[in-house]
Formats: structure tokens, C-alpha cells, sequence
């Protein structure tokens, strides 16, 4: 279990202010609570936030093919407070380039959004270390993600890209991607 220590805090309410999170791969002990992140999630979405949001969680834990992938949250004191499913997305030519995709950000209700920066930093760092060479990390986020974008920019990501009516009619995907060695 690694543990992230927060520095920058200006959006943390006070209770929080000296609250360090562990952020850490889960296991399935903790997909439940997951889960309940998931049941939760306010914006729209083809799974989240719907009934099957639980089956959902628990496919893509059970995809894991390579060392790293799966489920991330960050707790503190036993509560997850946010996750994300890290996954390789592609090994390219295979010369030490991996391109990793971080799926479904999530924030628990009433929680600082930079819980979720710590944690896309966090994952930014596993990356690094799981496998040799460079690695290019995506998001693809809903426009309503406003919480999540902001966080991914402050945690280094760009948006690189857009695409409408990518998820839904009138709505915009947005890309957002960071390299790294």
C-alpha cells in the first residue's frame, strides 16, 4: 500500500484540511464500496448511476490481464473516497511505449475534488513504475465531468482531443492524455 501526501489544498474543507488518504490497488474486499460510488454517479451515463452499475464494477475488476490493472481508491479512515480502473490500453510496437487508459473517476458525495487529483497522480505514478519506458496515459470524460476535468488538468493532463456525440446526442467527449517517462 502506497500513501500520497497532499500539498497543495486549497479546495479542502477544513475537516479535511490535514487528512492524508492511502491510495492503493484494491482488492475485491473493497468493490462494494466502489460500487456505491458507482450507484452515485451524477452525470449521465450509460451504466453508472443505473441499476447494473455493481455488475459494471465487478467486469472490469475481473478483466485484469496485466500486472497494475484493476480498481485504484483512495480511503481514509476505511472510507473510500474516490477511484479509478486503470487498464493497458495498447502496447504499440512494443519498443517500451504502453498507453494506459484510466476509466470512471469517481468521487464520493461531499468529498474534496482533489482527492481525485491525488489519485490521477497516483496512477500516473504506477504507470511509470509497472512497466519499462514511456507511458501515455487517456481519460476520455463526458463535458459534464467538470469535477474530473479540472482535476486532470491540475494533475497534468491536457485535453487532446474532442469528439460529439461520441456517448450521447449534443453531448462532447473530451480527451485528456498525459506522457510520461
Amino acid at each position: 500500500m502506497s500513501v500520497t501526501m497532499v500539498q497543495d489544498r486549497p479546495h479542502m474543507r477544513a475537516e479535511e484540511e490535514e487528512a492524508v488518504p492511502a491510495i492503493f490497488q484494491t482488492g475485491r474486499d473493497l468493490l462494494p464500496d466502489i460500487t456505491k460510488l458507482a450507484d452515485a454517479y451524477p452525470y449521465p451515463h450509460g451504466v453508472l448511476g443505473r441499476a447494473g452499475a455493481g455488475r459494471y464494477v465487478e467486469g472490469l475488476a475481473a478483466r485484469a490481464q496485466y500486472p497494475g490493472e484493476g480498481w485504484y481508491a483512495a480511503t481514509l479512515d476505511g472510507e473510500v473516497v474516490a477511484a479509478a480502473h486503470l487498464s493497458v490500453y495498447g502496447v504499440g510496437d512494443r519498443s517500451g511505449h504502453t498507453l494506459w487508459k484510466i476509466r470512471h473517476p469517481l468521487l464520493a458525495d461531499g468529498r474534496t475534488a482533489d482527492y481525485l487529483r491525488l489519485l490521477l497522480e497516483t496512477l500516473t505514478g504506477v504507470a511509470v513504475r509497472l512497466r519499462i519506458g514511456t507511458a501515455k496515459l487517456v481519460i476520455f470524460l463526458s463535458e459534464y465531468e467538470t469535477e474530473v476535468i479540472a482535476q486532470a488538468h491540475n494533475a497534468g493532463f491536457q485535453c487532446e482531443g474532442r469528439f460529439r456525440d461520441y456517448y450521447r446526442l449534443g453531448e462532447t467527449c473530451l480527451v485528456y492524455g498525459r506522457t510520461v517517462s
